[in-house]
């Protein structure tokens, strides 16, 4: 066994001894709420930004593609056959086929410059964006000419294809459901002005909102056949968005879709949304690290009162120390003691630290805690708990305080037995 029993029998009498000094009981317990209130901090904290992890993580896959399938050079112009053979590659659940194109939207005498990305209908794409609109806003208007009042036109109506735009830039711009908004295209045409950049008119027919203003704010979705009309791209598409049945095997899925068309002399390439994203993961995991390093020093800082806590009692219980070594004891036995004693208090801290920290997570997952609306995807702060984040979380506060019983079961265990009964 690790202790044998004279340690363990000496090193709970210690603990538990009523005739123990008050002072001392007192440090005792100081460093076992330390211990756990760090762990606390600590397993709350991994669990806030795990749950930001994932609703990240939600966020952006929500709002792109799990893969995207582009050719190397120029759009793709064979894409319906493409579409079919990437629809039997196993994992995948539907492709959908998308432009995307740069742009400058003008809207009462304001202007700016956004992607307008075009979708199919009845596609996997478009069922997603629905999901992001208001009730009251359907997404078939997307496809459907929109009748609008116009006061140039003497008959008072106009029929304006329609066009979605992020929350954000409806906000900035004042664009509500019906406002007509102008699409100026980057591409130049001849006219007997000179050249001048093509445009059309657009019906707003809702506002879709992601979660992240980047997206809201510079981002609107057309019907692909009004894109590739205006952006006169013909029967071509900028590529072809693919979605999994499981976003976490969409590494090896994007590799067997290269695979079946035909690798990279196929001309085509794949990235997944571990490779679009890539920045953002790795942030956010370096953040995680981080976190977790300096408030495991608050741990550290609590193994200190152990120190204290031990060497107090070392020199407290001096004479019974002697009076065991020369019963018998060995150096390692009375160092194995305080050892022992150290491993108690943090192995409670610990558990303490786990409990309450489990506790006050599941109480912040459901009560939750208000963020600033706009700022956030959410408006709690996201909680999820993982079990291998406590697991983590209590080993390291366990070996720290087990680390801090090092120097001050060494010193007793060095104590001269002569020179303590000599002054005792």
């Amino acid at each position: 066994m690790l202790f044998n029993r004279f340690s363990r029998k000496v090193a709970f009498r210690y603990l538990f001894s009523r005739r123990a000094e008050a002072f001392i009981s007192i440090i005792t317990y100081i460093s076992i709420l330390g211990v756990a209130i760090g762990v606390i901090v600590l397993t709350v904290t991994m669990a806030i930004m795990t749950g930001f992890e994932t609703v990240m993580r939600e966020a952006v896959i929500g709002s792109g593609s799990h893969i995207v399938v582009r050719r190397v050079q120029g759009p793709v112009n064979d894409w319906r056959d493409q579409k079919e053979r990437i629809e039997k590659v196993a994992g995948v659940s539907s492709v959908s086929a998308f432009t995307l194109n740069q742009a400058l939207i003008r809207v009462h005498e304001r202007s700016s410059g956004i992607l307008v990305r075009g979708v199919e209908q009845e596609s996997e794409g478009a069922r997603l964006l629905a999901s992001q609109l208001e009730r009251s806003e359907s997404i078939n208007n997307l496809f459907e000419p929109q009748k609008l009042l116009s006061g140039r036109e003497k008959e008072g109506e106009a029929s304006l294809p329609g066009i979605i735009i992020g929350r954000s830039l409806a906000r900035n711009f004042g664009i509500f459901t019906g406002t007509p908004i102008t699409i100026l295209s980057s591409d130049l045409t001849s006219s007997p002005f000179g050249l001048v950049p093509r445009f059309r008119r657009f019906a707003t027919v809702g506002n879709f909102s992601s979660g992240f203003s980047e997206y809201e704010s510079s981002l609107a979705y057309i019907s692909l056949v009004e894109a590739q009309r205006f952006f006169e791209m013909g029967d071509v598409v900028t590529g072809l968005d693919v979605r999994v049945f499981n976003i976490m095997e969409a590494p090896v899925i994007s590799q067997r879709i290269m695979n079946e068309l035909g690798g990279v002399t196929s001309g085509f390439y794949t990235q997944d949304w571990t490779e679009t994203h890539r920045a953002l993961w790795e942030a956010i995991e370096l953040e995680k690290r981080v976190y977790f390093i300096v408030l495991l020093l608050i741990v550290v800082m609590a193994s200190f009162s152990i120190i204290t806590t031990l060497v107090m009692i070392v020199l407290e219980k001096r004479k019974d120390i002697a009076v065991m070594r020369t019963m018998g004891a060995t150096s390692r036995a009375i160092g194995d003691i305080f050892r022992l004693q150290g491993a108690i208090i943090g192995a409670v801290g610990t558990i303490l630290g786990v409990v309450l920290g489990y506790v006050t997570s599941l109480a912040l997952r459901e009560y939750g805690f208000p963020l600033p609306e706009g700022v956030f995807p959410v408006s709690t702060v996201p909680v999820q708990i993982e079990f291998w984040n406590f697991v983590i979380v209590g080993l390291a506060a366990f070996a720290i305080c087990c680390l801090a019983t090092i120097y001050p079961s060494w010193r007793a265990s060095k104590l001269n037995p002569v020179d303590m009964l000599r002054y005792e």
